[in-house]
Order: structure tokens, then C-alpha cells, then sequence
């Protein structure tokens, strides 16, 4: 590293025929231009320390590296069980829509029977109401339809909703043959 020597210039200055003050101002200033140039520029233990810094932020760097890779490995880690969740839960979907589907299919088979038996207690009703002129042979026929609709109430015991619509009908049927046999067997008394 060089140095400025002030108290040489001004020797030399005055050697060369400056006056003294002169030479010393002209030394003075040039000293301070000097250090002023020479703050800006650096030396070999401003790099030494730059270095040491760069090394430092350089471990520093590393380390997060370290750190941000075991946390990646983690995550990747948590995104695997995070995907196997995800595929149960698909496989417990696709189970779940595969029991309602054989619901829907219970469901329709249930209203169709409904509509079977609805559709057998209109033609009952039909039938009743047409032979009611003739009681004797109603009520055989009625005995019957009661034997058919027995085997269809039985396949209708798990639905309480259905028996109890259909316990009412029967009742409201058998209270009317009833009421229809009993004038009947009155009048056929006298």
C-alpha cells in the first residue's frame, strides 16, 4: 500500500523555487485530495473482510438451503398422504354412490310393487262395486281377492306405511260386505 508523503512534496516544492507557505498549502491540499481518493477505493483488508461476510452469508445461505429442503421434504412427505387421502375418500365416494344407486334400484322396485297394488286395489274396487248387486257371489269372490291380496300385504310388511293404509282398506271392505251381508241375511230370514 503507498502512501502520500506531504512533507516531500513541499521539500520538493521549495526546492523548485516555490515559497515556503505556498509549498506548504499546495502539500496540505494535495494530502487531503489524496485521502479523500484513497477512502474511496479499497484496501486488501476491506476485501480480507468482505470475504470473511461473503463466507458468512454463504454458510448462512446454505443452512436455509438445508433447512428449505428438509422442509420440502416434508411437505412432499404431507402431499403423499395428503393424495392417499384423497383416494380413499374417492373410493369411499364411489362406495357411497354405488349404495345409493342400490337404493334408487330398491326404491323403484318399491314403487312399482306400489303401483301393483294400487293398481290392483283400483280393479278391486271396480270389481266390488260391480258385484255387489249379486252379494253371495261377491262375498265368495271376495274370499278370493282377500287369499291374493294376503301374499301381496305380506311382500308390504317391511313398509308400516303401507300396512296400515292397506289394514284400513281391508277394514273399511270387510265392514262394508258387512253392512251389505247383513240386511241381506236379515231380509232373507223374514
Amino acid at each position: 500500500m503507498s502512501t502520500f508523503n506531504s512533507l516531500s512534496v513541499a521539500t520538493r516544492l521549495i526546492d523548485a523555487g516555490v515559497p515556503r507557505d505556498q509549498a506548504e498549502v499546495h502539500a496540505q491540499v494535495l494530502q487531503s485530495v489524496y485521502d479523500e481518493e484513497h477512502d474511496k477505493y479499497a484496501t486488501k483488508a476491506d476485501f480480507l473482510q468482505l470475504s470473511h461476510d461473503v463466507k458468512l452469508q454463504i454458510n448462512h445461505l446454505e443452512s436455509n438451503s438445508d433447512r428449505i429442503e428438509a422442509k420440502t421434504d416434508q411437505l412432499e412427505a404431507t402431499v403423499s398422504q395428503i393424495g392417499a387421502k384423497v383416494l380413499q375418500v374417492e373410493s369411499k365416494v364411489l362406495q357411497v354412490e354405488s349404495k345409493v344407486m342400490q337404493v334408487e334400484c330398491k326404491v323403484m322396485q318399491v314403487d312399482e310393487k306400489v303401483n301393483q297394488v294400487a293398481a290392483r286395489l283400483i280393479r278391486f274396487e271396480n270389481h266390488m262395486s260391480a258385484e255387489l248387486a249379486d252379494v253371495k257371489t261377491t262375498v265368495s269372490q271376495c274370499k278370493d281377492e282377500f287369499v291374493g291380496y294376503r301374499a301381496d300385504v305380506s311382500d308390504l310388511k317391511i313398509s308400516n306405511k303401507y300396512m296400515l293404509w292397506i289394514n284400513g282398506f281391508v277394514a273399511t271392505i270387510c265392514l262394508s260386505v258387512i253392512a251389505v251381508c247383513v240386511p241381506m241375511f236379515l231380509h232373507s230370514l223374514k
